[in-house]
């Protein structure tokens, strides 16, 4: 895969396959015996109808698990993502990024509308342990893998991802299959899928130099501290635009792996709010028969130069729910 610079900050990818009552105020004394008769016999009343009244809520939340926000509000999610652009970031302290507009969207259709300093923006390692130790977390977007299948919830996918290796166009140390790894300095992003990738396929842990972030992964890159980066190509391609690093110096040698993103929740969570959050992502698939009208492909189009056509989930011929995105 070879990345050509592009013009009005756009990446062209060429693939290649490797309460209580209120008190009287009254101006006369409050505590007669026939004022009080009333008053016990007012609160019992008032008892009553709001025992009424609650369990009959109550019945209803337990009937009707589709299309009726009877969850606790956006503030009982504790929502967990990293700066990874242009997935997921925050500019001008609002959230950004395909994957941030997926996610809030479906909440919000939810009755769970997150403010923006709900969301707590940490890096990959540190949100990763929260989310696990969280009982009422939500990390995304996250790949969904064998390994961390069993560790959360899924709901998704999101969209999708492409994981590569990243090199200088001039150097000689270009891997185009797994083996070929052997004896470069390998850059990763620390407790990201690229890194258990290569994990996975052997390669000695002595090889690998993890970052915390993207941008310092990239910038070890670029100062030729490691020969190949191992990450995915949007972040990378992103963070180097974004550094003032010319994009066209660096070529993708060999494509890794193709992984879905998904809405990763703590094992705690309630099955019932996540079948309900799962029905929603769904419908935001349906193009009514019109492809490249879902309400998904409409929300990733401003970022479409950093998105080939595959990053996005297939549309369904389904109909359109009539929701508007905001």
């Amino acid at each position: 895969m070879v990345v050509r610079r592009m013009p009005c900050n756009t990446f062209s990818f060429a693939s290649s396959t490797a309460g209580a009552p209120p008190a009287c105020t009254a101006p006369w004394p409050c505590a007669t015996r026939a004022r009080k008769a009333i008053s016990t016999a007012f609160l019992a009343a008032t008892r009553a109808r709001v025992l009424r009244a609650s369990l009959a809520v109550s019945s209803i939340c337990a009937v009707l698990s589709v299309g009726l926000a009877c969850t606790s509000p956006a503030s009982a999610l504790t929502l967990l993502t990293e700066d990874l652009p242009p997935f997921n970031f925050v500019q001008d302290n609002a959230p950004r990024g395909p994957g941030m507009d997926i996610v809030l969207e479906v909440l919000r259709r939810n009755g769970l509308a997150p403010s923006s300093e709900a969301i707590r923006v940490l890096p990959w390692p540190r949100a990763f342990h929260l989310a696990l130790n969280t009982p009422d977390a939500l990390l995304f977007c996250t790949a969904r893998t064998p390994e961390r299948e069993k560790l959360f919830k899924w709901v998704g996918p999101v969209m999708r991802v492409t994981v590569g290796t990243v090199v200088r166009k001039n150097s000689r140390l270009a891997p185009r299959q797994w083996r070929d790894l052997q004896g470069l300095r390998v850059g990763t992003v620390r407790n990201t899928v690229g890194e258990q990738l290569l994990i996975e396929q052997g390669v000695p842990s002595a090889m690998l130099h993890s970052a915390t972030t993207p941008s310092d992964a990239v910038r070890m890159l670029a100062a030729g501290r490691i020969d190949v980066l191992a990450f995915n190509i949007h972040s990378t391609l992103y963070t180097m635009e974004q550094g003032n690093i010319d994009s066209a110096e660096y070529a993708v040698s060999m494509v890794l792996q193709k992984l879905d993103l998904y809405m990763a929740f703590n094992t705690d969570v309630d099955d019932t709010l996540l079948h309900r959050l799962q029905a929603t992502l769904d419908a935001m698939r349906c193009n009514g028969g019109t492809p490249g009208t879902s309400d998904l492909v409409r929300m990733v189009q401003p970022y479409s130069p950093y998105f080939p056509p595959d990053s996005i989930p297939e549309e369904r011929n389904c109909p359109r729910t009539g929701t508007n995105v905001r």
